[in-house]
């Protein structure tokens, strides 16, 4: 691997002007990083580490809201956002990601305070719009995967979420540029995202931990399961998507980032 990088960037450098020589510099100098730490392969998360997803969450349960509170002036829209997001929180626990839950929250917030069937509907296909809405890119995300992708580390996805929802997010990003479907491991949208699914992620690369490094937004769910079975290099991508059920104090090994595009200057300056 060590020859495979010096020569891809002596072509490189070859090419020309000032801005490419310090640009290839920079590649240079963290393609020596990824080889002095045994790094074979970058893991990813999908969700608000690659992708802006939790917003498109947050204006359904809006949307889905505003028509609850129109018909229904026991609480104010805010007041029932906070009884939804409470709801599904709890939910989240018992159901992981499964997109039913949201079926099943509606179902339980209308047996409390009671609503009509047909704004129950209503409300049920704002949320489900959720998994029909297309993605973007989060800022600095295709910059900095362009840029892994110019130094020669493979990479893998790693991520919580139902498999045809994952298929369209594959297509709406335009993925294939950086990994193929095979580079994708799910994990069991029933269940939780934890260390034995990033154990699971490693072996199934044919790698160990200390040969990958693991990018996520989450401290619950990538970084600090991460950190638990041996990955010795994790990147947290700290933006305002993260979910509160979300939040737990992170490992000091982890490097935060706002975004995947500061990960080689948060190596390189440790």
């Amino acid at each position: 691997m060590v020859s495979f990088f010096r020569f891809s960037f002596i072509i490189s450098s070859m090419n020309g002007e000032r801005g490419h020589f310090e640009t290839t510099g920079r590649e240079l100098q963290f393609g020596r990083w990824v080889n002095r730490n045994g790094i074979k392969r970058f893991l990813l998360d999908l969700d608000d580490t690659i992708c802006v997803t939790r917003p498109i969450f947050r204006g359904a349960m809006k949307e889905a809201t505003e028509i609850i509170a129109a018909h229904s002036s026991i609480m104010t829209q805010e007041q029932w956002m906070e009884v939804l997001d409470r709801i599904d929180g709890g939910l989240f626990e018992v159901y992981g990601v499964n997109a039913n839950r949201w079926n099943i929250t509606i179902e339980t917030l209308a047996k409390k305070y009671g609503l009509y069937r047909h704004i129950q509907k209503k409300a049920k296909q704002i949320l489900q719009n959720i998994y029909t809405t297309p993605l973007k890119m989060l800022d600095g995300a295709e910059e900095g995967l362009d840029f892994i992708k110019r130094v020669g580390v493979p990479m893998g996805i790693v991520t919580h979420a139902n498999v045809e929802w994952t298929l369209k997010k594959f297509a709406w990003l335009n993925l294939k540029r950086y990994v193929s479907w095979d580079d994708i491991f799910v994990v069991d949208e029933n269940g939780h995202k934890s260390s034995e699914s990033w154990a699971q992620a490693v072996r199934k690369f044919g790698l160990t931990p200390i040969e990958c490094a693991v990018v996520g937004d989450s401290p619950r769910s990538d970084i600090n399961p991460a950190c638990e079975i041996g990955v010795r290099h994790c990147f947290m991508v700290d933006n305002s998507n993260r979910w509160t059920i979300h939040n737990q104090p992170v490992d000091q090994k982890a490097m935060v980032i706002k975004a995947i595009n500061e990960i080689a200057e948060a190596a390189l300056g440790r």
